[in-house]
């Protein structure tokens, strides 16, 4: 014959095991989250609308990109240029976080926001402002947007494209 306190006793300790497997570890106890990757090759766009795909290439190496619309636009306008991507990478696809133009037709480009201080036009990169010499009014007209810049930053002449608008 079962006592009730052993049943009791039976159930209190069985809720307690399912207790502790189920425990998850709070905030303090999560692992932290993993470093991003980043990668560098030039960015093409393959397929045919609906179907088109953001491709990075670097070499023989071509991995699929996936990204926010945003930046899915802004890649599109980016095709055949430069990039280091950052972002997290998996079997099929790297996820990209952020992205920077490094080079355009092979010359090195800066990637910023153009910015005004007085009457004097900078870009505005992710280590600082450089003042552009000689920009064109296209290129003043474009001020608050995201473009790359290719010559000589201070004299020009100066080759550029736009990644996104203000």
């Amino acid at each position: 014959m079962i006592r009730p306190q052993s049943m009791a006793r039976g159930a209190l300790l069985c809720a307690l095991a399912i207790g502790a497997a189920c425990h998850h570890r709070g905030a303090r106890g999560a692992a932290p989250p993993p470093a991003p990757d980043s990668l560098s090759g030039t960015v093409l766009v393959t397929g045919s609308s609906p179907e088109e795909r953001l491709v990075l290439r670097s070499g023989a190496l071509a991995v699929y990109l996936t990204t926010s619309v945003a930046d899915a636009a802004a890649l599109k306008r980016l095709s055949g240029v430069q990039l280091l991507v950052r972002g997290r990478s998996d079997a099929t696809v790297f996820t990209v976080t952020d992205f920077t133009v490094t080079h355009v037709d092979s010359a090195p480009a800066l990637d910023g926001v153009l910015r005004t201080d007085g009457s004097r036009l900078e870009i505005e990169t992710r280590t600082g402002r450089v003042a552009l010499g000689n920009p064109s009014a296209a290129l003043r007209a474009l001020v608050g947007a995201r473009v790359w810049i290719t010559g000589p930053p201070q004299t020009g002449p100066l080759v550029y494209g736009v990644i996104s608008l203000p």
